[in-house]
């Protein structure tokens, strides 16, 4: 796993919109007394007082293609061509804020992902923008590139495997089916939103028992129709997801039937409802094996499975910013914890995530967050050459 300042700055780089670099773009400021500001016509992507340097030269259509020397006071910011709508900028310099708009502006609330700079000691800054930017809003919420991705990768063993992700509710259902009629079956799935449309990430692994059954794509109502109906025919749930279409939360699930020393699952849960069944099935022995978060009107809700079994030590976390995941994952990883199942989701303007974590030896393992993606592809393809395997793949949205 990268550090932490890594993970953000990529961060702050890959949720910019993709279409911004097709326009006239250019970087603002001079080091080392950096004070980018952008011209009238423009609008401000972000500010940024360094790159990583694999960064640095990573913007081709962008007319000053080299950052350049980092900021040691202020930070340089990338100006694009402004298009109707969507003359936006920042208002107010760290460390002590006054941010204001001029006249013809309105003061708006940014995207998710657009950063401000360097932070106000006092005072606040504001985003300026001169007409209103839903036309801005949408075309990030309707563009997949912006999806972002967690997963988990090990060096191991195992049956044949594939994998896929960004595809429509349509392309999901045509892969299990011709998958599934060559010997594979689902062990992971994930549900996230596109411009309003259910698209899905997905494992699949060639193995023929136990009897499975999976669905996706039901609403609430649905999805405890068919739980029922299962579970009333000998299946117990071994994976959950919940994601939020269109402001509705939707469900996909695998279901196996094996034996079971004992099984309790929750689904669309709040925070302290979770933290209730967690500690109650957690006293009674059970383990969580599964965890699912997603936002339903602006709270948090959950899904989850848990399991009474033999199992090495294992801790889990939910509703983790990106900075706290990473702390909780530097410091489990340090005591010799391994994180097994990751979930992240959109919540408000910020991502979370819920993991788990074992203390188990195995083989060599990679994790990653917060990819978009192409950084997906590219780490999936790249670890793929190296002989690993993919274990568990989350996505979600930051925009829609």
């Amino acid at each position: 796993m990268q550090l932490l300042k890594i993970v953000l700055a990529f961060l702050v780089i890959t949720l910019l919109p993709q279409s911004a670099f097709a326009q006239s773009c250019r970087w603002d400021g001079t080091a080392p007394w950096c004070a980018g500001a952008c011209r009238g016509g423009e609008t401000e992507v972000f500010r940024a007082s360094d790159l990583p340097p694999h960064w640095k030269d990573a913007f081709p259509a962008v007319q000053n293609t080299n950052f350049g020397e980092s900021c040691a006071l202020g930070t340089k910011t990338l100006c694009c061509a402004a298009t109707a709508g969507s003359e936006c900028r920042w208002d107010g310099t760290a460390p002590f804020c006054d941010g204001g708009c001029r006249a013809g502006e309105v003061a708006a609330t940014p995207p998710a992902g657009v950063p401000s700079g360097a932070a106000c000691v006092t005072g606040s800054k504001k985003w300026c923008c001169r007409a209103r930017t839903a036309s801005t809003g949408q075309a990030l919420s309707t563009n997949p590139k912006l999806a972002l991705f967690a997963a988990i990768w090990d060096k191991s063993n195992g049956p044949a495997w594939q994998a896929r992700h960004g595809l429509s509710s349509a392309q999901y259902q045509q892969t299990f089916n011709e998958l599934v009629g060559q010997g594979y079956r689902p062990v992971d799935v994930s549900g996230y939103s596109v411009g309003g449309q259910a698209t899905y990430a997905a494992i699949f692994e060639k193995r023929s028992a136990p009897q499975f059954a999976a669905v996706h794509g039901l609403s609430n109502a649905r999805y405890q129709q068919e739980f029922n109906r299962l579970t009333g025919a000998g299946f117990k749930p071994v994976h959950v997801a919940g994601y939020t279409v269109g402001g509705q939360d939707q469900y996909a699930a695998i279901f196996e039937k094996s034996p079971s020393q004992g099984w309790a699952a929750r689904h669309n849960i709040d925070g302290a409802t979770y933290q209730r069944e967690f500690d109650r099935w957690t006293r009674q022995g059970y383990r969580l094996v599964a965890v699912s978060g997603y936002n339903v009107n602006g709270t948090d809700r959950y899904a989850a499975i848990w399991e009474k079994m033999q199992s090495p030590a294992w801790v889990a976390r939910h509703g983790l910013t990106s900075g706290q995941y990473q702390q909780a994952f530097n410091e489990l990883a340090a005591q010799g914890y391994r994180v097994v199942k990751v979930n992240g989701w959109r919540s408000g303007n910020e991502p979370r995530f819920a993991a788990i974590w074992e203390k188990v030896e195995g083989p060599p393992w990679q994790a990653r967050h917060q990819m978009l993606g192409d950084g997906y592809q590219e780490e999936f393809d790249r670890l793929q050459r190296e002989g690993y395997r993919l274990r568990y793949v989350s996505g979600y949205h930051m925009y829609d």
